[in-house]
This record gives C-alpha cells, sequence and structure tokens, in this order.
C-alpha cells in the first residue's frame, strides 16, 4: 500500500524527531541559511519534548518509513503571539517546525506533511492553519503558496533571539464542506 499514515509522536519518539530536527537544520545551513541555526547549538525555542508530552507533534510515514515531522498546536506560543496577535477564540492551529528525514528531500515529501496537517484541521472545529516562515527564503514561501496556504503579511525586523529577521505570515482556511467553490 502507498498510504500516507499521520501519528501523533509518543514519548519514545523524541530522539527520532530530534535526530529529524537537527539534521534538516544541517540541511538548510548547508544551503546558506540560518534558519534553525539554534537547534545546532542545542537550543529549540519550540520545546519539541514538552510539545510531544501533549500531543502536539506528529510523524508522517509510508511504508513504515518516516518521511517526516511537524508540530501542530491550538494554543498560541509566545513567539505566534508576537507575529500574529493574541487570538483568544482559538479558531486556528498553529504549525512548526515542519522537517523532513535526511534522506526525503527532493521528493516532493513537504507536500504530505502538509496535507497531513491540513487533515487533523478538517476534523477540528476550527478555522484554519497560521505558519510563519523566513522571508528570506523564496523557495519556502513559494512551497507554502503552492501547497494552499495564502500570504497574509510580512512581519519585519523580528528578534527571534539571535537577530533581526523579516517572517512571511500565511495562512490555510479549512473549506467546509457546505462552501461552494
Amino acid at each position: 500500500m502507498n498510504q500516507i499514515i499521520v501519528k501523533e509522536a509518543e514519548v519514545s519518539d523524541i530522539p527520532k524527531i530530534k535526530k529529524i530536527l537537527h539534521s534538516t537544520a544541517l540541511w538548510l545551513n548547508k544551503k546558506g541559511s540560518q534558519q534553525w541555526a539554534g537547534l545546532l547549538r542545542g537550543k529549540d525555542v519550540h520545546n519539541i519534548q514538552e510539545a510531544v508530552e501533549r500531543k502536539e507533534v506528529y510523524l508522517v510515514t509510508k511504508e513504515d518509513t518516516i518521511l517526516g515531522t511537524f508540530a501542530l498546536w491550538d494554543n498560541q506560543t509566545p513567539w505566534d503571539i508576537d507575529l500574529w496577535g493574541e487570538e483568544e477564540s482559538r479558531k486556528y492551529l498553529y504549525l512548526h517546525r515542519i522537517a523532513l528525514e535526511s534522506n526525503q528531500h527532493g521528493k516532493n515529501r513537504g507536500k504530505l506533511l502538509l496535507e497531513g496537517a491540513q487533515s487533523i484541521a478538517r476534523k477540528s472545529e476550527i478555522r484554519g492553519i497560521r505558519l510563519d516562515c523566513i522571508a528570506s527564503n523564496p523557495n519556502l514561501n513559494e512551497f507554502y503558496q503552492a501547497n494552499g496556504f495564502d500570504y497574509v503579511k510580512t512581519i519585519h525586523d523580528y528578534n527571534n533571539g539571535e537577530g533581526l529577521q523579516d517572517y512571511n505570515l500565511y495562512v490555510w482556511n479549512v473549506k467546509k464542506e457546505t462552501e461552494k467553490y
């Protein structure tokens, strides 16, 4: 079978997830990006371990092969509040740390991870998924737009703890069955 499986990560998956995140940070670094550079120094601003314990991190597999991981939560982090403003209605999920296993790059697997997050959102009583990405990475921005995420705005000179960066905000809206396309 060619079925993609999206499952909540378990505490026993934390070493695998950290390995995927670290290898993605290395991959980004080799491409000249400072994105996720903190992970290379052991700093995880999203505290993935606690997110796993809260059941907010997912592993995506195909035929027993791990494709990647992502974090998806309904509570805004301080990071999300800084970028989006406080959203008390909890009508959005916030997508972070989308990362592919090192041997999955260049195979259109990132799209499968996004589809997994979108599937989770469709089953929830929410409006959509919000995410941010570094504005200076045109490939990443094009990737989100090509996969149904709409550009909202750019936050300029945000202090991410390692310096000032510009971040683009994107949203993907759940289409309800009753809506006409």
